[in-house]
């Protein structure tokens, strides 16, 4: 496709800005994008609900109001959309899912790139491998994929989509069978900066690896190939919430199965709440039918008020987490990495819920929580990746929710104060690894560089962006600094 940006250079004063003089129906920048592909491009005044949707995030904190929203149709709506970015360095953000917390990661006052029809999900002949557009939520390709037999290694609860969970590595219930998301990709179909079209496989070695944990900073990746796993048609699963004086017993409980269980079929999360609303969530995921032995440490803990858990399918399953209930409102993730878990460090985690939900009703505060999440050894099956897992990291995942503007700086602040607290008592327990880089669809945007992907690691990925994007053309998007 011819792209002409003639018209549009002439007409702005400076190649390098965008012209600020706005009219209802959008920017320049806009108007010549919407000229030049298949999708649409839409306006704060436009009379659909596309933008308002578009712009949408898990967390309203997460949201911008930009000078318009393109739906890119395809790759080459893509590319022709880079280029024009990369002529007139407007701001921009690409949106898959919306789940990301840190604000103007996928959001912006500038050009928001929508690839909500970016929806495919095609499985090989030989149902071997899928390709799965970036557009999609993990729940809705577990639905395409549902009865065929197979699965991919993606999301665990509702609201993730593929782009940004796959670009940070991405862990998953098939985990301890199979590793990280981004250890399953076989290719990404990309954009890069340049506007030049391409798929990255291992053949490309540097940018298949910056690709898996880099996030946003090497292109627009556009939809990816999975390799897939056989699956059963039925698992065991669901949530049981309790009340929290079950802490104690399900701390003890999660201690064990961390430190007993050998099923790598068996996985859970443990979310210690505190807030408005103090209690306990247990998912419970088994890759089978019938409950294992590896969950027996929880059979007699007192206080359940709530349990779905069942047989069903995976895709059943997986839409039936509850972590759209806490949505729409301010907020943030953090997180630490463990090399095991211990009743002390958990007891901590406990305390710190309790101390700082005491905070949220003087600070605007709905909800905080502590996702425990333990796992076996699933390095072993770890690829060559930026975000380095080798040697199996633990990932502890706050979520603080609030809804004042003005207390945003406070419970950020709070949050890494907790970590802080929560990683010297790690230490003195003997499980923390300072060569374990924090998991970057977790962290606060005021980490970078080796706090993310180790020393070594942070330099490749500086040196692969130089020669992928040497104009810093993807610097015009929010996102994590190497």
């Amino acid at each position: 496709m011819h792209i002409s940006l003639l018209p549009f250079l002439i007409a702005a004063t400076s190649a390098a800005t965008i012209d600020s003089r706005q009219n209802l129906s959008g920017s320049n920048v806009c108007r010549t994008i919407a000229g030049q592909i298949k999708g649409q491009v839409y306006y704060p005044l436009a009379l659909s609900s596309n933008y308002n949707d578009d712009l949408q995030h898990y967390m309203t904190s997460s949201s911008a109001r930009s000078t318009c929203v393109v739906e890119v149709a395809d790759g080459k709506d893509v590319s022709v959309v880079m280029k024009i970015i990369a002529a007139t360095r407007t701001p921009f953000a690409i949106k898959s899912g919306g789940h990301a917390s840190n604000p103007g990661f996928s959001s912006t006052t500038g050009v928001h790139i929508s690839l909500v029809r970016l929806n495919q999900a095609t499985l090989s002949f030989d149902k071997k491998t899928v390709e799965i557009g970036t557009g999609l939520r993990w729940t809705e390709v577990y639905d395409a994929l549902d009865g065929s037999g197979v699965q991919v290694v993606g999301g665990r609860v509702v609201g993730p989509g593929v782009g940004g969970l796959t670009l940070g590595g991405g862990y998953s219930w098939l985990t301890d069978q199979h590793g990280l998301t981004c250890d399953t990709v076989v290719a990404f179909n990309i954009v890069l900066p340049n506007g030049n079209i391409t798929k990255v496989d291992s053949r490309q070695a540097d940018i298949f690896f910056a690709l898996k944990g880099g996030l946003n900073r090497f292109g627009i990746v556009t939809s990816i190939i999975f390799k897939t796993f056989p699956q059963p048609n039925q698992v065991y699963g669901g949530i049981e919430i309790y009340g929290s004086d079950a802490l104690p017993d399900l701390i003890k409980a999660t201690e064990r199965f961390q430190n007993e269980n050998t099923d790598p079929k068996a996985q859970l999360i443990l979310t210690i709440n505190g807030g408005i609303l103090p209690l306990a969530i247990l998912i419970l995921f088994y890759d089978g039918p019938t409950r294992p032995a590896a969950f027996n440490p929880y059979n007699d803990i007192s206080g359940l008020s709530v349990s779905t858990v069942k047989t069903q399918s995976f895709a059943s399953f997986a839409k039936g987490t509850p972590s759209n209930l806490q949505a729409g409102h301010r907020g943030a993730f953090h997180t630490l990495m463990t090399t095991g878990l211990t009743e002390a460090f958990l007891t901590a985690v406990r305390n710190e819920s309790s101390y700082y939900g005491t905070l949220a009703l003087l600070n605007s505060g709905t909800f905080l929580s502590y996702d425990v999440e333990p796992f076996l050894k699933y390095g072993e099956y770890a690829t060559d990746s930026a975000f380095p897992h080798s040697s199996s990291p633990l990932p502890l995942n706050l979520y603080f929710a609030w809804d004042d503007p003005e207390k945003d700086a406070f419970w950020r602040g709070i949050m890494q104060q907790s970590v802080d607290t929560l990683t010297e008592v790690a230490k003195k327990e003997g499980i923390f690894n300072p060569a374990d880089p924090a998991y970057p669809n977790y962290a606060l945007d005021t980490y970078s560089g080796a706090q993310l992907y180790g020393a070594a690691n942070a330099r490749r990925l500086r040196a692969i962006q130089a020669r992928v994007d040497p104009n810093g053309v993807m610097g015009l998007a929010g996102g994590f600094r190497f």
